[in-house]
C-alpha cells in the first residue's frame, strides 16, 4: 500500500492540525454557501499557496457542506512531470496534517484499466495542486474517499478521451461523488491586465463549451495553468449530466496577500445541471 505523505504543508498551507482546521474554517465562514437549487457534478478551484488563495477555494468547498459527498474525484495538473494522459494513484493513503483519506481503490482499479490513465508516482510525489485540495475536502465532507488524478495533457482529444474513460467508470457508481477541477488563473502580470484576461476565462467558462476554452487558452488571451483538469473536468461533468457553471467568486493575489504589479489569478466555481 502507497501512502502519500504531505509535501507543501508548511509552506502552502499551516502543518500544525489545529492552525490549519481554523484557517479552512474561517475561510468557510466568510465564504458562506451559495443557493444553487441544481444537482452539483463539479467545482473549480484554485491550488495556490492557502493565503492567496484559499478565501476563493472556500466559496467552492463551501457547497460541500452537508452535500452528503461520498467520493472526490479530484483532476488537478501537473507542475513537474511531463506525460500524456493522465496519473492516479489506484489505492492507498493520502496523507494530511488532519490525518488519513483512504484512496478509493475500487474506482482505481476500473480506472487503471482505461487506456489514457496509468500510474506514474514522480507525477504524484512533490505536486501541490491536489495535495492543497485534500485539507479543504476533509473538513466540509469528513469521510469520504478520494479519487486522485493528475493530468498531464492539455490536448482537447486526449482530454476528451479521459472524460469519456472518467465517465465510463463513473457511469456504476452508486456513491454520491463530485469532480473538483483544480486551476488558477493567469500568472504575473499587472492587478488590472490580471483582471482583463481572466474575466475572458470566466466568461468562456460560463459558455461550458470545451473547444471555445481550448481556443481562447490556445490563443494566449487567457491562461489556465489547469488547461488540462479544466477541459477534461468540463467534458466529463457534460457526460455526467451538468449544463451549467456558476461562477461563485473570482480575485486575484492583489485582492488577498499580495502585491499587484505581479498577481496571480483564482477563480471558485459550480458545475451543476
Amino acid at each position: 500500500m502507497w501512502r502519500r505523505s504531505p509535501v507543501v504543508a508548511g509552506s502552502f498551507y499551516p502543518s500544525n492540525p489545529q492552525r490549519l482546521t481554523s484557517d479552512i474554517d474561517t475561510y468557510i465562514k466568510k465564504a458562506g454557501k451559495t443557493a444553487i437549487k441544481e444537482t452539483l457534478y463539479g467545482l473549480v478551484v484554485p491550488h495556490a499557496g492557502y493565503i492567496y488563495s484559499g478565501p476563493v477555494a472556500a466559496y467552492s468547498y463551501a457547497q460541500l457542506a452537508g452535500s452528503g459527498v461520498e467520493v472526490a474525484v479530484v483532476l488537478a495538473p501537473s507542475h513537474r512531470a511531463r506525460f500524456d494522459g493522465a496519473s492516479i494513484i489506484p489505492s492507498g493513503i493520502f496523507e494530511t496534517p488532519l490525518g488519513d483519506v483512504t484512496i478509493d481503490a475500487t474506482l482505481g482499479d476500473e480506472l487503471m484499466k482505461q487506456p489514457h490513465i496509468d500510474f506514474i508516482k514522480e507525477a504524484h510525489l512533490q505536486e501541490h495542486s491536489l495535495e492543497v485540495q485534500v485539507p479543504f475536502l476533509q473538513r466540509v465532507l469528513g469521510a469520504f474517499t478520494l479519487v486522485p488524478i493528475i493530468i498531464g495533457s492539455i490536448d482537447i482529444d486526449v482530454c476528451a478521451d479521459l472524460a469519456k474513460e472518467i465517465a465510463a467508470v463513473l457511469a456504476h457508481e452508486k456513491r454520491k461523488y463530485v469532480v473538483v477541477i483544480s486551476t488558477d488563473l493567469s500568472h504575473y502580470y499587472s492587478y488590472e491586465r490580471a483582471k482583463q484576461m481572466d474575466g475572458l476565462f470566466i466568461d468562456t467558462l460560463k459558455s461550458f463549451d470545451a473547444e471555445k476554452l481550448y481556443g481562447v487558452l490556445g490563443s494566449e488571451k487567457a491562461q489556465a495553468c489547469g488547461e488540462g483538469p479544466v477541459l477534461t473536468g468540463m467534458m466529463l461533468t457534460g457526460m455526467l449530466g451538468a449544463k451549467n457553471v456558476h461562477i461563485l467568486k473570482y480575485a486575484n493575489s492583489g485582492d488577498t496577500a499580495g502585491p499587484r504589479d505581479q498577481v496571480v489569478g483564482y477563480c471558485a466555481a459550480a458545475i451543476t445541471g
